[in-house]
């Protein structure tokens, strides 16, 4: 599995737009967000394979990439993090 960052224009859709798109691809195991117009997507795909997906459910001229998230510093929630570098949810407690 791989994490993922996709950014998106305003064009593309809404969140829940985005979110119901995201929900019904299968190669995505899981996604979040905490920050505007993105969400870290987990797949075992590539990053190509999946904006040709995210293109079939908005095709036009919205703009937005999705790129393999290789390396990352910032400042995130905790739950955003063990996603990124799990690859999972965080266990409940």
């Amino acid at each position: 599995m791989k994490a993922f960052l996709l950014i998106y224009s305003d064009s593309l859709g809404s969140r829940e737009q985005v979110i119901k798109c995201l929900d019904s691809l299968s190669i995505v195991s899981l996604w979040r967000y905490d920050l505007p117009n993105s969400f870290y997507i987990i797949s075992n795909q590539t990053a190509k394979i999946l904006a040709e997906k995210i293109r079939e459910h908005f095709p036009g001229t919205s703009l937005f990439i999705v790129t393999e998230i290789i390396d990352s510093w910032g400042w995130l929630t905790q739950e955003s993090w063990h996603i990124i570098q799990n690859k999972a949810r965080m266990p409940k407690s």
